[in-house]
């Protein structure tokens, strides 16, 4: 069985597909655009915003980011550590700022793309599309 995509392109395509024939739909040529302009666009809008990976992949980073200062922490014997097996804390505190530095990272590279990639023309198209009934 294939899984049903619910994603920002299918979202508008398949409304597009669901619509297109009706007489006050939205019409590609009202906006001056094609259909392998708007095509592209969302292809490639499709790929930024997936460009973070999966929620999975997220998790899995973020565990790695946490667990890491612990591990290279556990490398040096505990009498060289200020505060001895206090110092776990730390290297938790240390691992919880790599992994928002990373989210942080990873939110403001996509909105620089988004950004970058932005077209009012299509996405007033978009907007009309989405809104309408």
């Amino acid at each position: 069985m294939n899984p049903i995509l619910n994603d920002y392109e299918h979202s508008i395509t398949d409304k597009m597909a669901k619509f297109a024939n009706l007489p006050d739909f939205p019409r590609l040529e009202d906006y001056d655009l094609t259909r392998a302009d708007l095509d592209d666009y969302l292809f490639d809008k499709q790929a930024i915003l997936d460009s973070e990976g999966s929620e999975k992949s997220r998790y899995v980073t973020t565990g790695i980011l946490i667990i890491l200062p612990i591990i290279v922490i556990a490398a040096f014997p505990p009498s060289m550590l200020p505060g001895r097996e206090l110092f776990v804390f730390v290297g938790i505190a240390i691992g919880l700022v790599l992994s928002a530095f990373v989210y942080f990272a990873r939110k403001a590279i996509v909105k620089m793309k988004l950004r970058r990639l932005y077209d009012d023309k299509i996405e007033r198209y978009i907007t009309a599309v989405l809104e309408y009934k």
